[in-house]
């Protein structure tokens, strides 16, 4: 099954401008319980790119999710822009 069936062009959008609102928030933690959807949705994109140090940066035990889209941040936003284009 390809990326475009597993994520809607809107749903790319949506994990691009959240990726764009958390880029500046400095290692914070929080996002609301409907964000989590989204993170997830980030998580589950890398895998299906074989992003392997970003998902091995999910895997650490003891740290938040949101401190690895930080700490990546730039390099989700660039395979977000590249499939929006492509989409």
């Amino acid at each position: 099954m390809s990326l475009e069936q597993h994520y809607s062009q809107n749903r790319l959008i949506e994990l691009r401008d959240f990726l764009e609102k958390v880029g500046d928030t400095n290692e914070d933690t929080r996002f609301k319980t409907a964000q989590e959807s989204i993170v997830e949705a980030i998580i589950g994109l890398m895998k299906d790119h074989n992003k392997t140090s970003i998902i091995e940066d999910f895997a650490v035990p003891y740290v938040h999710p949101m401190i690895t889209i930080q700490k990546w941040n730039s390099e989700i936003k660039q395979i977000l822009d590249e499939l929006i284009v492509a989409g």
